[in-house]
């Protein structure tokens, strides 16, 4: 290598060793602000005062409540375990036959991870009759399990 080169080549590499970190720095700065991690679940409610029916099971227990004049009604879902269905929805069933359908039920939500879910419902008159919910599998079209409230 000649002497000119040598010394172009020295500049150049100068030049790198100065802009190579301005360019990282700037680069960095250029980052748009990530947005707050929201989460998907709703934020929690209050829970109503009056538990008006109930189940329990080891995996899971299960309230319906309301307020003191019956005019709101809320069901109160406590996973105990993880799911083993990661598409598990809730339904309120009209009746307890083997072949549940979930065209003929009210859905009433869905339930994930392990924590607490509530969910506003507006059942029917019938709220002094047991209510039968479904655990349902969405992905698999099966039935996981009834639940009677009592």
């Amino acid at each position: 290598m000649i002497k000119p080169l040598r010394n172009r080549h020295r500049l150049v590499w100068m030049a790198w060793a100065l802009l190579l970190p301005l360019g990282i720095a700037f680069a960095w700065l250029a980052i748009p602000d990530q947005p707050a991690i929201r989460l998907l679940q709703n934020q929690p409610t209050t829970l109503l005062p009056v538990i008006v029916q109930s189940a329990s099971s080891p995996d899971y227990s299960v309230n319906i409540r309301s307020d003191n004049q019956r005019s709101e009604w809320q069901l109160e879902w406590k996973n105990k375990k993880v799911l083993k269905v990661p598409s598990a929805v809730i339904y309120l069933a009209n009746d307890t036959t083997d072949s549940f359908r979930p065209e003929g039920s009210r859905l009433i939500g869905r339930i994930e991870a392990q924590g607490t879910y509530m969910f506003a419902v507006n059942p029917d008159s019938s709220i002094n009759k047991p209510l039968n919910l479904v655990l349902y599998d969405f992905i698999h079209n099966k039935r996981i399990e009834t639940i009677q409230l009592k």
